[in-house]
């Protein structure tokens, strides 16, 4: 006579909830020959699957369970959770919708939901979705920390850092909470704060024995937090601690590309160029992303003068400049003693250029020559790679129009004509200005202006500085100037601002195009 069903589910599910998976899976097998309709062993065969990893056999039979029961919400839950295993956004998506429908306060479809959500970039969504996990579940730390990520990545970090101090009332050392709230903090410019949830997460973590590092995840999260904590203290102009940092993270994942890149940049910093280079090959050899890729080339041209590139790959000035919008202003004036804006504008009155209708401001960033430029412009255009640098700019209230794209690009496609076009500080980012000379010459008006900086080469007609900069030379600018029918009109050296306390030589240009210019247009 065979066991009953009643009893083979019962000891069953006590093995699984003890994490004897394979003596539950043979009970859960008993039952299906007796029932193979049976969804309590269809579902359950199918969770030991998933914790398993094998989430193909996992999705067959929560498949199976919900077909021959669609009115369990834990299923849905569940078959969700192995789509969003594989990465299947819109699949796990609909099954953690059927698994709130049959239950609206099923606070894990809710959380679970949520981070779907987050996956596929709907950030409030998930927020939202987080909030109802929470309203049916109180001091729910999963929700909490979820939630405190999602603002994170829409940079609400206020809430974020509410939401992470929630979760460390409830898990007093949670490294996810201390690591999260360290980020958010540095985020914003907190180094002594974040620097102390970062020793925080750190003292909470149970490092991992040199066998166990190659593998471990807390590995991979430690190597994170000395990272993070290594650009604070590099913030910090701590440089040595910062070294350190970044060797640890090294120790734990040799290969780990952020910490190869940051290492590299730091003994760039110091000097050290040879080492370096290492870090940047290192980095290079393990990075698959293709726009990190042609970073580190660019870092790499910039050191060892191979295979130059023709300008700064687009996301590395995005990056920067994004990162650097909040304390631009007051880093360039007091730090760096920037004063490109201020030759402009000398240029622009040395030349005698008074009013001009329509104004381009190319790479305006924050704005600071559009203080200048508004009294002289009838309409005043700014174009930046960053957008917050152009939320910057845009609080300054002078431009009619704030485009985010890449100069050559609008030039290229605009229908615009412009009789002043102002480059300051941008051009560095290029080293072949024949694509820019070329579609500034098309959008100036006949007898148009542009008056642009460049930092001053001794040597080569263009090369790529260490600082990660072009440099021209004047005979260089003349030449391409004059093949796009762009005449000379003012040029003057001067100090644009100061690096490691060495004074940087720029040029400032003021040019004329001629009636030979290319390009005709209205506006």
């Amino acid at each position: 006579m065979s066991t009953p069903i009643s009893h083979l589910l019962q000891q069953a599910i006590q093995h699984h909830q003890q994490g004897r998976l394979q003596q539950a899976e043979d009970l859960y097998v008993q039952v299906l020959q007796q029932d193979p309709d049976q969804f309590d062993a269809l579902h359950l065969i199918g969770v030991i699957a998933k914790q398993r990893g094998d989430l193909q056999s996992a999705l067959n039979f929560l498949g199976k369970a919900i077909f021959v029961n669609p009115s369990q919400p834990k299923a849905h839950c569940n078959l969700g959770a192995c789509f969003q295993e594989m990465g299947k956004w819109e699949q796990a998506l609909r099954c953690y919708e059927s698994a709130v429908t049959l239950q609206a306060d099923y606070a894990l479809a809710w959380n679970n939901r949520g981070n779907t959500l987050r996956a596929m970039g709907r950030f409030q969504e998930a927020i939202d979705s987080y909030t109802r996990a929470m309203d049916y579940q109180l001091n729910y730390p999963e929700a909490y920390l979820n939630r405190a990520l999602c603002l994170q990545e829409i940079a609400e970090h206020t809430l974020a850092l509410q939401d992470f101090s929630d979760v460390l009332r409830l898990r007093a050392n949670d490294i996810d909470a201390l690591f999260g709230r360290g980020l958010s903090l540095q985020l914003t410019f907190q180094y002594d704060d974040a620097l102390t949830a970062y020793n925080q997460a750190i003292a909470s973590a149970c490092k991992p024995t040199a066998s166990e590092a190659a593998s471990s995840s807390m590995a991979a999260k430690l190597a994170s937090i000395y990272t993070n904590r290594g650009l604070v203290l590099s913030r910090m102009n701590k440089l040595d601690e910062a070294l350190d940092d970044f060797l640890q993270a090294l120790a734990l994942r040799p290969n780990f590309v952020s910490a190869n890149l940051q290492a590299g940049h730091l003994y760039r910093a110091l000097q050290n160029n040879q080492q370096a280079i290492v870090h940047y090959q290192h980095a290079l050899t393990h990075c698959n992303d293709p726009s990190h890729r042609e970073q580190l080339r660019f870092h790499l041209a910039s050191l060892d003068g191979i295979s130059m590139p023709a300008s700064a790959p687009q996301t590395y000035i995005r990056e920067l400049f994004d990162q650097y919008a909040a304390h631009f202003d007051t880093h360039l004036q007091t730090q760096l003693k920037y004063q490109i804006p201020q030759a402009i504008e000398k240029a622009l009155h040395s030349t005698g250029i008074a009013e001009h209708p329509y104004c381009l401001d190319l790479g305006c960033g924050t704005g600071l020559c559009g203080t200048f430029l508004r009294p002289i412009s009838q309409e005043l255009h700014g174009v930046d790679l960053s957008n917050n640098m152009l939320a910057k700019a845009a609080e300054r209230s002078l431009y009619d129009a704030l485009v985010c794209d890449d100069i050559v690009h609008f030039l290229t496609h605009t229908n615009r004509r412009y009789d002043l076009i102002v480059a300051a500080d941008v051009l560095v980012y290029f080293g072949d200005l024949q694509p820019v000379f070329q579609q500034i010459s098309r959008c100036l008006n006949t007898a148009g202006h542009c008056v642009f900086s460049v930092e001053l080469s001794t040597r080569d007609d263009v090369y790529l500085q260490n600082s990660q900069r072009y440099a021209h030379t004047q005979d260089y600018l003349q030449r391409i100037a004059t093949e796009h029918g762009l005449q000379f009109t003012y040029s003057e050296v001067t100090i644009g601002r100061y690096e490691d306390d060495q004074a940087v030589q720029s040029l400032v240009v003021v040019l004329r195009k001629s009636s030979a210019g290319n390009g005709s247009g209205s506006h």
